[in-house]
């Protein structure tokens, strides 16, 4: 894991490295930053799958530093770690698209929790750009689109934030997350009509669930309804 720490507090920035040499043990190649500026800087060309980065920086705030690295690195995990507490600068922190906001001071446990929960470690080795964030996006729906899974569970799957990833998406493909979602299970329900499956299994095994609502989709999509196009594949 790629990991990133910017904190301009020179105590801070050395007990954080020990804490995370301990915490992940052979597991972490660790840069610095001491300013925003230079965050942006070292962000863009080591490219780290995760950025701690604390909100009151010079030359440059933390919340400035994180909207500009994830305007050209939108795959990055960031988790913002400050003093403040109050609900502004949260609000602010989840706008840039931070994943997490941890709040000094803070103990190991939940310095642990909040990078397990970016699931970084457990990723594959990352690929970078807008294509890559589509295509990983695409890949996991079409390896979950049986299960009850929501934007949210889409979004941390690549590391995004769940409006910036719908934003990006639509951008780049013409349609939504939840749109491609429902294609994908419309076409996997199609092969299974076909092959004679009752229509209410099918509603289960691609992730509908609900006969009713699988039986509106299909219908809104392909104009017809699940029984009659198990019909018309029979003919």
């Amino acid at each position: 894991m790629k990991l990133l720490i910017v904190e301009d507090e020179k105590t801070e920035r050395e007990a954080l490295h020990l804490i995370l040499n301990k915490l992940y043990p052979d597991h972490v190649e660790i840069s610095e930053a001491v300013n925003g500026a230079e965050a942006v800087s070292i962000a863009l060309s080591a490219r780290p799958d995760l950025i701690l980065m604390d909100i009151n920086l010079p030359l440059m705030d933390g919340l400035t530093a994180a909207g500009k690295i994830r305007a050209q690195y939108p795959e990055v995990a960031i988790i913002m770690i400050s003093a403040y507490s109050d609900y502004d600068h949260l609000r602010s922190s989840m706008r840039e698209h931070a994943l997490d906001y941890i709040i000094k001071p803070y103990s190991q446990e939940t310095l642990k929790e909040a990078i397990d929960r970016t699931n970084i470690l457990n990723k594959p080795a990352q690929t970078f750009g807008k294509k890559a964030t589509i295509e990983n996006t695409k890949n996991f729906i079409l390896a979950h689109y049986k299960e009850n899974i929501m934007m949210k569970e889409i979004a941390e799957s690549v590391s995004l934030d769940k409006s910036y990833l719908g934003r990006l998406f639509k951008n780049e493909t013409g349609v939504t997350v939840m749109d491609f979602l429902r294609s994908t299970r419309i076409n996997k329900a199609k092969t299974l009509l076909a092959q004679g499956m009752n229509p209410g299994t099918v509603a289960e095994e691609t992730g509908f669930g609900d006969s009713a609502y699988f039986s509106k989709s299909f219908k809104d999509i392909t104009g017809m309804t699940p029984t009659e196009y198990s019909r018309q594949c029979r003919d």
